[in-house]
């Protein structure tokens, strides 16, 4: 898990080249503006824009095939994220997809907010859309493949 403001999002081009495209993507767009829906960035990456009001969330999800770059455009919401050997009671795999309904361990508790990002990688499980201090967030999830 990475967690920094996004002005910081090029310090992480030398892990993946992803960081280097969602950065130039982010600075050629005013994301306060695009429409809510999802797009292809390139190299597989994909972005989906939603706008939602945060609430509560009783499940941790995990993916396999993809990291989670999530990215507050506007408002913010709380993110929780366990290890993944820390998430219990699945409900099924699904295509790059499953749910847990419980944790064996403390989870971490990330203040998602405006201007920050937050990287989530296949071992880290995350139940993001928890209720922060803002009663909307308009936030972009880039989907980004993992390397075999």
């Amino acid at each position: 898990m990475i967690f920094d403001k996004i002005e910081n999002l090029r310090l992480y081009s030398g892990m993946d080249e992803a960081f280097e495209m969602i950065a130039q993507l982010i600075e050629k767009n005013d994301m306060k503006s695009l429409p809510c829906e999802g797009f292809d960035v390139g190299n597989g990456i994909r972005v989906s824009i939603a706008e939602y009001a945060p609430d509560k969330n009783d499940k941790f999800e995990a993916h396999r095939n993809f990291h989670d770059l999530q990215y507050a455009i506007t408002g913010g919401e709380i993110i929780e994220v366990i290890p993944l050997s820390c998430a219990s009671e699945s409900g099924g795999y699904q295509p790059d997809m499953e749910f847990f309904t419980a944790q064996t361990c403390e989870s971490t508790k990330i203040a998602l907010e405006e201007g920050t990002f937050a990287f989530l990688a296949p071992g880290d499980a995350h139940k993001p859309c928890v209720k922060l201090n803002s009663e909307k967030i308009k936030k972009a999830v880039f989907k980004i493949p993992v390397k075999q």
